[in-house]
């Protein structure tokens, strides 16, 4: 629990030193301005950080007192567990985001793949229309070639060979006509070559630009596969992280469960004998009243009582206390102080000690006997003392040295937890305290 509270000190200090620089910053923002303004701005920070300070002061000590009597490995049980039930959706939300980068890293590999496939499926058919006319210009030139041929080895078909050498009006239209399909036909290869030629410049163009998309999207494929890859250990490692958190849930909730009842059976025997060493005072209280005929004609009230300590925080008070590992409820039957480990008990008033000795529960304990008031009893006791300063049999004066803070009893810190007793049953001691020193 001290080093929860240690923990907890460290952040309530962080939060304050920024709340003041905050209040200084706006200070000199409005020194400029009307003083007032800068003036209050800083006041109400200081304030807020101050309440903000005690308040998480005061949660702390509600639960060391809510864990009192509580066996230390259950405390820790609890922190850790707490911690855990704290941690958890930090680290299910960490994990969910590892999942997402995975999955949409995963899904930019698809689509790159797509984009990649589409992009070879587009370069091969460039390249097979790209073959394809060649073998079609390579038939064409051949074409012209046989027609060049068939011209130089005599096979003249032009206009004066046609007229000088025609037989007939017959052969003359003959003659003429083949020469000028054999003229369309060498024009038409020619000009089809071109077309061909010049389609295919603009495919192979095209085709490099293809092909330059080819190797960036390979490059980006190559770093997906990489991002995948490192996606896919972090969402394993958050997994891993998450699973092993929710086992030691597991462990620390069913460990907590298999100490309820040994937890349950040891505060009903501390109980069973701090209400004997109750019994045991009043007893005593009423064989000290019948002994003693003289009594204050005062009615025990505010005002009878000093504080214990001297300087008094109230770290709980008197009432029914709720335990946060095992949930059930119980009456906290005193106030207690805070009170480090050596810190000065005094009488809150005069009386006798009726013992000064370790009782089960309590711890050391100095019990005092103050006399009757009014007809009523009246008796403090002081627990958990880490020494005695008194003696069974002593009278003390009011504000005189009882003993020394400690952890002694069933307790997890050092504090005094400080009881009043009116005919022998505790009452609230804040109904008889007088004002804070």
């Amino acid at each position: 629990m001290r080093t929860v509270s240690r923990r907890l000190a460290s952040i309530i200090a962080a939060l304050m030193a920024v709340a003041v620089s905050g209040g200084l910053l706006v200070g000199s923002a409005s020194a400029s301005g009307p003083g007032s303004v800068a003036t209050s701005s800083y006041d109400d920070e200081i304030a807020a950080a101050e309440q903000s300070q005690a308040d998480n002061q005061q949660s702390l000590d509600d639960l060391e007192s809510q864990m009192e009597d509580t066996d230390a490995a259950i405390v820790e049980a609890n922190r850790k567990l707490q911690e855990l039930q704290d941690k958890l959706p930090g680290l299910q939300q960490q994990l969910d985001l590892a999942q997402e980068r995975y999955d949409a890293a995963v899904l930019q590999q698809q689509i790159v793949a797509d984009k990649l496939a589409a992009a070879q499926a587009q370069d091969q058919a460039l390249t097979d229309q790209i073959s394809k006319d060649e073998d079609r210009v390579g038939t064409i030139r051949q074409a012209i070639a046989a027609i060049a041929r068939d011209s130089y080895i005599g096979n003249d078909i032009t206009s004066l060979g046609v007229v000088l050498g025609a037989q007939s009006s017959d052969q003359f239209v003959a003659d003429y006509a083949a020469r000028d399909a054999a003229a369309r036909v060498q024009s038409n290869a020619l000009a089809e070559m071109e077309q061909i030629t010049a389609v295919n410049r603009n495919r192979e163009t095209r085709q490099t630009a293809v092909r330059q998309e080819i190797e960036r999207l390979k490059l980006e494929a190559d770093q997906l596969v990489t991002e995948a890859e490192s996606a896919k250990q972090e969402a394993a490692d958050k997994k891993a992280e998450v699973e092993s958190a929710l086992a030691e849930q597991q462990q620390l909730q069913s460990y907590l469960e298999s100490q309820r009842q040994s937890f349950m059976d040891q505060q009903a025997q501390i109980e069973a004998d701090q209400e004997a060493v109750r019994q045991e005072l009043r007893d005593l209280l009423a064989k000290a009243a019948a002994e003693d005929a003289a009594s204050s004609p005062t009615p025990i009230g505010i005002g009878v009582l000093n504080f214990p300590t001297k300087v008094p925080y109230i770290t709980s008070s008197y009432g029914m206390r709720y335990h946060p590992v095992f949930h059930y409820w119980r009456l906290h039957a005193g106030t207690d102080f805070r009170a480090y480990c050596g810190t000065p008990i005094y009488a809150a008033a005069s009386g006798k000690v009726l013992w000064a000795k370790y009782r089960s529960g309590f711890g050391n304990q100095v019990m005092l006997n103050h006399g009757t008031f009014n007809g009523d009893s009246l008796a403090t006791s002081y627990n958990h003392l880490s020494k005695f300063a008194v003696s069974a049999g002593q009278y003390v004066l009011q504000g005189d040295l009882v003993g020394y803070a400690g952890s002694t009893g069933s307790v997890t810190a050092c504090h005094l937890h400080f009881e009043v007793y009116v005919n022998g049953n505790t009452v609230d001691p804040m109904t008889i305290l007088g004002p804070v020193p």
